[in-house]
C-alpha cells in the first residue's frame, strides 16, 4: 500500500539496525548512521508528496481502495502523512547528529539505540494516523516502551538510570489512567472507531461517565506531551538521557501525541457532553504549561533542563491550537505549521548542545561563555534557533505563533473569552522566554571564554545544524505554498 511507505521504511531501517548489532564494526556503524539518516530524510520528502497526492481526486481514490481492516484502523489521509513526514525528519536528523556522540559514548551499542529510535518513529506515524482505540493504545505503548529503554541507555550513569525509572513509573501510571478512559468509552458506546463513538454519543445522553472518560484519556496524552501537571518526568529525563535521545524525546513523541489528541477529540468528542470537560482541562493545561515552563526555565543552570522546561512551554503553545480545533479547521493547519517550525528550531538547538558537549562533556550554561570566539558557527546557530523559539520575525517560530493567533481570530474572537486569555498568556510568555534564550546567546558573545580552545564541529552534527537552519529560514521564505499545502491536508481530518 503506497500510503504505508513511511511506516514500512522505518520498520526496515530499524530491522537493519538490529541485524548490524549482531556483528557490529566501526565501518558498518558509520554506514548505518549516515545511510539510515539519509533514507529517513528522503522518506520525509516522499511522505510530503503522499500528503499532497492524497488531496487530489486520484489520491483519494487510492486511499479508499485500502483493505477494510486497514482503512478502519489507520487514517490514510493527508494530515497523517504530514505527521509521517515529521516522524521521518525527526528520525533522520537524530541519526545524523548522533554520529559523533555515539562513537564517543556508545560505540558498542550504537545500532541498537538507533534501531529503537526508528521503531519509536514508526509508533509516531501510527499514533498520528490512529482512528480507533486499540491502535491508539498500541501506538502510545510502543512510543512509551521505546522511550523507557532510550532514557536508560547510559546504564553506568546514575542520573540516566534514575531518570529512566521515574519515566517508567510515571508513564505506567498515566497509561493506566488512559486505559481506563478508553475502556469507559468502549463500554459506553460499544464502538472502537472514532466516527462510531461520535455517532453513538450524538444524543448527548451518556451521562457523567463520558466526560470522565475523556479526561482520563487526556491524562495519557498529557503525559506524552509533557503538559502540566503531567510534566514531572521531563526535566530529569532530559538531563539524564543521552543528548541525542533527549533531542528525539523533546520533539517526536510530543508532536505525534498532539496530532492524535487533535484527531481524537475533534472527531470522537465534539458534543457538549464531553466537550466542556476536556476543553476545561486543555485550557488550564495550556496556561499552566506555558507559564510554569517559562518561569522555571529562567532559573536553570543546566542547558538541557532549561530546554526541558522550554519544551513544556512550547507544548502549551501547541495546546492552544488543539483548544481551537473544534471551532475552525484552520487550527489543525496551525498545529501542523507550528509542529514543523518546532521540529527545526528545537532539534537545531539540541544539535548545537550535542556539538558542544561532544568536545567539552559539559551541559552547564556557564560553560557556554565566549563560545562565539571558540566556534562562531555554533554561537550564531544558537542565536537563530533562540530567536525562532521565542517567536520573533522573520523565522519559523514567528510563523507558527502567528498562524495559531490567526486560527484563534478566525473563530470570531471576543474580549474576555477563554481563547482570548489563552492568547494573552501565549504572548506574555513568549516575551518571558526571550530572557533565557537570548541570555545564553549573551554569554556566548559578551562573556570571556573559559578557555580559548576551539570547539570542533563534526560532519554529522554540522550537517544537521545546517538542515535545521535551512528549515528555519525556508519556512518563512516559502510560507505561502507551505501553509496552503498544510491547510489543505488538515481539512481532511474531519471528513
Amino acid at each position: 500500500m503506497i500510503y504505508l511507505i513511511p511506516e514500512l521504511l522505518l520498520v526496515l531501517v530499524g530491522a537493519i539496525g538490529l541485524v548490524i548489532a549482531c556483528a557490529p564494526s566501526r565501518e558498518r556503524l558509520r554506514a548505518y548512521t549516515v545511510l539510515g539518516g539519509v533514507a529517513c530524510i528522503g522518506g520525509a520528502v516522499g511522505a510530503g508528496y503522499l500528503a499532497h497526492l492524497a488531496t487530489t481526486a486520484e489520491g483519494a481514490q487510492i486511499a479508499e481502495s485500502a483493505p477494510v481492516y486497514l482503512s478502519t484502523t489507520l487514517a490514510l489521509d493527508p494530515f497523517s502523512r504530514v505527521f509521517a513526514a515529521l516522524a521521518l525528519l525527526v528520525c533522520g536528523l537524530t541519526f545524523i547528529f548522533s554520529k559523533e556522540y555515539l562513537e564517543r559514548r556508545l560505540d558498542d551499542h550504537q545500532p541498537e539505540l538507533l534501531a529503537i529510535i526508528a521503531f519509536a518513529s514508526m509508533g509516531m506515524c501510527t499514533l498520528a494516523a490512529a482512528r480507533e482505540l486499540i491502535t491508539i493504545w498500541f501506538s502510545v505503548e510502543l512510543l512509551s516502551v521505546c522511550g523507557y529503554v532510550l532514557a536508560a541507555f547510559l546504564k553506568d550513569d546514575e542520573r540516566s538510570v534514575e531518570a529512566a525509572l521515574k519515566y517508567f513509573i510515571l508513564g505506567a501510571t498515566s497509561s493506566v489512567f488512559m486505559l481506563f478512559g478508553l475502556s469507559y468509552v468502549y463500554g459506553l458506546t460499544g464502538r472502537l472507531d472514532l466516527v462510531g463513538i461520535m455517532e453513538a454519543t450524538a444524543g448527548g445522553n451518556i451521562g457523567v461517565l463520558l466526560p470522565t472518560a475523556a479526561v482520563l484519556m487526556l491524562v495519557g496524552f498529557g503525559f506524552k506531551v509533557a503538559m502540566v501537571p503531567f510534566h514531572m518526568w521531563c526535566p530529569d529525563v532530559y538531563e539524564g538521557a543521552p543528548t541525542p535521545v533527549t533531542a528525539f524525546l523533546s520533539v517526536g513523541p510530543k508532536l505525534a501525541a498532539l496530532a492524535a489528541l487533535a484527531r481524537v477529540f475533534s472527531i470522537a468528542f465534539p458534543h457538549d457532553t464531553a466537550r466542556v470537560a476536556w476543553e476545561g482541562v486543555l485550557f488550564w493545561g495550556a496556561i499552566l504549561s506555558m507559564t510554569l515552563g517559562n518561569a522555571v526555565a529562567l532559573k536553570q543552570s543546566n542547558i538541557k533542563r532549561m530546554l526541558a522546561y522550554s519544551s513544556i512551554a512550547h507544548a502549551g503553545y501547541m495546546l492552544v491550537a488543539v483548544f481551537v480545533t473544534l471551532q475552525t479547521d484552520m487550527a489543525l493547519a496551525a498545529l501542523s505549521v507550528y509542529a514543523f517550525a518546532y521540529l527545526f528550531m528545537n532539534l537545531g538547538a539540541f544539535a548545537v548542545i550535542i556539538a558542544f558537549s561532544n568536545h567539552t562533556r559539559s551541559d552547564s550554561v556557564r560553560s557556554y561563555n565566549g563560545l562565539a570566539i571558540r566556534s562562531p558557527y555554533l554561537a550564531w546557530s544558537w542565536v537563530v534557533f533562540g530567536i525562532s523559539l521565542v517567536g520573533l520575525p522573520p523565522l519559523a517560530g514567528f510563523l507558527g505563533k502567528v498562524f495559531i493567533i490567526m486560527a484563534a481570530v478566525d473563530t470570531g474572537l471576543t474580549w474576555g473569552s477563554p481563547l482570548m486569555w489563552l492568547l494573552i498568556v501565549l504572548v506574555l510568555n513568549s516575551v518571558v522566554s526571550l530572557y533565557y534564550y537570548i541570555g545564553v546567546a549573551g554569554r556566548m558573545f559578551f562573556k570571556p571564554p573559559v578557555t580559548d580552545e576551539p570547539v570542533p564541529v563534526g560532519g554529522g552534527v554540522g550537517t544537521a545544524i545546517g538542515i535545521c537552519l535551512a528549515g528555519t529560514f525556508l519556512m518563512v521564505l516559502a510560507a505561502g505554498p507551505i501553509i496552503s499545502a498544510i491547510q489543505s491536508s488538515a481539512l481532511f481530518v474531519l471528513r
